[in-house]
């Protein structure tokens, strides 16, 4: 008897082991994407700074009354755009380093459509 529980230690131990580290909960990607063709940009701000290339970006800020998001992908095209709306500079202003986003702009360069969201599946900025 003991050397059956014995074994079926060393089986669970194995086992255990073989599958490697744990890692609760549910994790995404969201790297940057920007369509210029349809003015919009999505992905999450750690996602962006985490990655490999020193080439691309993406920022929000604000001052007391204006606006502005800033995205450039990977080839080095960049798009920007501002606003005036109290709702959007509110929306920009929720935004953390650790913040999906979603943009989207006219023509004219103005900001229509800002999102900023926080997930538990998003990645975390590396320090």
């Amino acid at each position: 008897m003991t050397r059956t529980l014995l074994a079926g230690a060393i089986a669970a131990v194995t086992l255990l082991t073989a599958v490697g580290p744990v890692s609760a909960g549910l994790k995404s990607y969201m790297p940057l994407s920007v369509n210029y063709a349809s003015r919009y940009a999505n992905g999450g701000l750690s996602e962006t700074h985490n990655t490999a290339d020193n080439v691309q970006y993406a920022e929000c800020g604000s001052n007391p009354t204006t606006g502005y998001c800033t995205v450039r992908d990977t080839a080095g095209t960049y798009s920007s755009c501002y606003t005036t709306d109290a709702a959007i500079i509110s929306v920009i202003r929720s935004m953390s380093d650790e913040s999906l986003f979603s943009i989207q702009w006219n023509a004219s360069g103005v900001c229509t459509y800002v999102l900023s969201y926080a997930s538990s599946r998003a990645e975390a900025k590396a320090h």
